[in-house]
């Protein structure tokens, strides 16, 4: 069943995602392992990084990413094409800034299953070869990421006999 959470989760997963260095690492390492433990992971977004203010703009304001997007894996199955976009700050509404969504309203049909193949693992170029592509989506989501490299992997494999 797909999950999608998103909105104000009070955490973070990360000391980037925080402008001072006054950073729980305990509490941020388990809300990190509590995430994984539901089977979510973290979309990533777009935008500005930091979703929330405490509003002490006469002095020195604070800045956190409180607000993100968590999915499971039957999500990107489903809206593999997802993207979060952060929305500015607007320091008189609100301190959470809004974040949007995207599906751009597609559903994946399942065309092609990608099978890893053992016999890769034994030719001398599959390690490098399979960094570089991982490597050349960096920016994009994570199920794009894959995407690109399960089909940079089946060009390789074409090349390629088994031993």
């Amino acid at each position: 069943m797909p999950i999608m959470c998103i909105g104000y989760m009070n955490g973070l997963l990360y000391d980037m995602y925080k402008n001072s260095v006054n950073i729980n690492h305990t509490r941020m390492t388990a809300f990190r392992l509590m995430i994984k433990k539901c089977g979510l992971f973290y979309l990533g977004f777009s935008g500005p990084s930091y979703t929330w203010t405490n509003k002490r703009f006469s002095s020195k304001p604070t800045y956190e990413r409180l607000d993100r997007c968590l999915v499971n894996a039957e999500w990107c199955d489903i809206y593999p094409i997802s993207n979060v976009y952060n929305m500015p700050l607007i320091h008189s509404l609100s301190d959470h800034a809004p974040i949007f969504l995207s599906t751009n309203g597609s559903i994946r049909k399942i065309k092609h299953i990608f099978k890893f193949e053992n016999w890769w693992l034994k030719e001398n170029d599959f390690q490098d070869h399979a960094h570089q592509d991982w490597i050349k989506s960096i920016n994009a989501p994570f199920s794009a990421r894959t995407n690109c490299l399960a089909g940079a992997l089946r060009i390789w494999c074409r090349k390629k006999k088994p031993l």
